[in-house]
């Protein structure tokens, strides 16, 4: 039997000068003898039987496969009966750990940068919240903040209802309150709300006023302003009805939309009008006429003796005088840090109001009253004083700490004003010094603007306050008095303190207290 049809002639060897050895060619009988060899005659089984057995198994595994497929798709339970995993390695399980590791970590950063990015979202909007609402809570201890439903926000309600007519509400008394993308407050102010009351004498040439104060106004500000709109609105309309009632001397020249003209006598001719305005800066004149009609028309409440031209000459002298005394009471602020003006609207031309307060550090034993008020009024050209914490005569003599502590009232001209309230604040720091010294358990008297202190020997030492407004380093300074306390005899050694602060005087009074025990 030949195989080889075409006989193949293999290389046998290449010699370095690039010649071509062959092996020895064999014979037709060799061939056809090697051929016979390669034969194996020893009995074999069915060579297609192993694929057979092969095609058998695959047949069995795709049944199986086919049948869980077949099970997923119908949506029934599934069940594993058995099975087994072969061991691993050492290595594999490493390798395994390490994976799952790695996974874990990798799910661990997400899972902090999704937590970092909430808590600086949820922190963002937790500032904007409690800024807005903090501006709130601001607005309401002057304004009146009403809650709209649904999520409509806040607005503030204007309206006068013991001076407006219930019949004709004013179309800007309702103010809405929102908040912007940084949380800060903010006023929708509505259109026509920056209206003035203007008062001036017909043929005068206006010069134009120029303000620096280009600065946006804060929340407060706007409120005011709109306040003063509306009643400037409620006085305009007013005074157009009680226009055309007859009054001698007074007489209606013209009247336009916002507008009235008025001839006063046979000379005169004023007007008044409502002008819309983005910086308000009435003039006097408009202030007083606004306060002459609120006490003339609104409270229906005329003085005997004083018309509308002398009602106006108190109210102009009630003004200058009371220059006078705010420049004094500005220029005793300025020398004591820890006194403070507060300037509070009367709603009266003749009368006008400031407060003094004096606010104490809290300690860290008692925390009880942290501020000292002294309320100071001018009315015409008369001053009342009214404070807090200063000592009356009539309590020392009755040794009752209710009398000593009682509110004080009394009247003083413009010349001892700044001594008289200098020793009212200093009298206010003692009563404070006072109540700490009590409270830490060390025997103290008080006086008006003393502390003293009884040490052994019968011995003596008193803190005692000195005021003088033309002091240009402080207006009160504080000395250490050392009395011997013989009767008959004065010997006292001083020691100049300087101008204390009240941090300075606590530490002082702690001093003493480790002194004297």
């Amino acid at each position: 039997i030949s195989l080889d049809k075409l006989p193949i002639k293999r290389l046998d060897a290449i010699e370095e000068n690039g010649a071509e050895r062959f092996p020895p060619e064999i014979g037709p009988d060799e061939k056809r003898l090697a051929l016979i060899r390669r034969i194996d005659f020893t009995p074999l089984v069915w060579p297609w039987q192993s694929l057979v057995e092969n095609l058998q198994l695959a047949h069995q595994e795709l049944s199986v496969i086919l049948d869980l497929i077949n099970t997923v798709e119908a949506n029934d339970a599934v069940t594993v009966a058995g099975m087994t995993r072969p061991k691993q390695l050492p290595n594999e399980v490493l390798s395994d750990l390490a994976v799952s590791a790695a996974t874990k970590l990798q799910c661990f950063r997400h899972l902090g940068k999704y937590f970092k990015q909430s808590a600086k979202a949820l922190e963002q909007q937790v500032a904007r919240e409690a800024r807005f609402y903090g501006g709130l809570i601001r607005l309401q201890q002057n304004w009146k903040v009403k809650r709209q439903r649904g999520s409509e926000g806040f607005t503030i309600d204007l309206l006068d209802i013991s001076l407006s007519d219930p019949t004709r509400p004013s179309s800007i008394s309702t103010i809405r309150v929102d908040h912007d993308s940084a949380g800060m407050l903010t006023i929708i102010v509505p259109p026509k709300s920056c209206r003035s009351f203007c008062f001036g004498f017909v043929g005068e040439v206006k010069k134009e006023v120029v303000s620096d104060n280009n600065c946006t106004k804060e929340a407060h500000s706007v409120l005011r302003e709109i306040h003063r709109a509306i009643f400037d609105e409620q006085v305009f309309d007013l005074v157009n009805r009680e226009a055309f009632h007859p009054s001698p001397g007074v007489n209606v020249t013209g009247i336009r939309e916002n507008f009235l003209q008025f001839g006063i006598g046979q000379e005169a001719s004023v007007f008044l009008s409502l002008k819309s305005s983005e910086q308000l800066n009435p003039m006097s004149c408009e202030i007083y006429l606004q306060q002459i009609l609120h006490e003339n028309v609104f409270v229906r409440v005329k003085e005997k003796g004083f018309g509308l031209l002398g009602h106006f000459c108190m109210t102009l002298a009630h003004r200058i005088f009371s220059n006078k005394v705010l420049a004094e009471l500005e220029k005793m602020v300025s020398g004591v840090p820890y006194l403070h003006l507060l300037s509070h609207p009367t709603w009266h031309s003749r009368t006008s109001s400031w407060s003094l307060f004096v606010k104490v550090p809290e300690s860290i034993i008692h925390a009880g009253r942290s501020q000292f008020r002294t309320k100071v009024v001018v009315t015409d050209e008369c001053i009342s004083v009214s404070g807090e914490g200063v000592p009356n005569v009539v309590g020392f003599f009755k040794g009752s700490s209710v009398d000593v502590c009682s509110m004080n009232h009394f009247d003083c001209d413009l010349a001892d004003l700044p001594v008289i309230l200098l020793q009212q604040v200093a009298s206010q720091i003692i009563r404070w010094l006072h109540e700490e010294a009590l409270i830490v358990g060390m025997k103290a008297t008080r006086d008006f603007i003393s502390l003293s202190f009884e040490l052994e020997r019968g011995d003596t030492l008193g803190l005692v306050a000195h005021v003088d407004p033309h002091d240009p380093y402080g207006c009160i300074s504080w000395w250490l008095v050392m009395d011997d306390g013989e009767e008959g005899k004065l010997h006292m050694d001083r020691k100049f303190l300087g101008h204390l602060s009240l941090e300075a005087l606590y530490s002082t009074l702690m001093d003493l207290v480790s002194l004297c025990s």
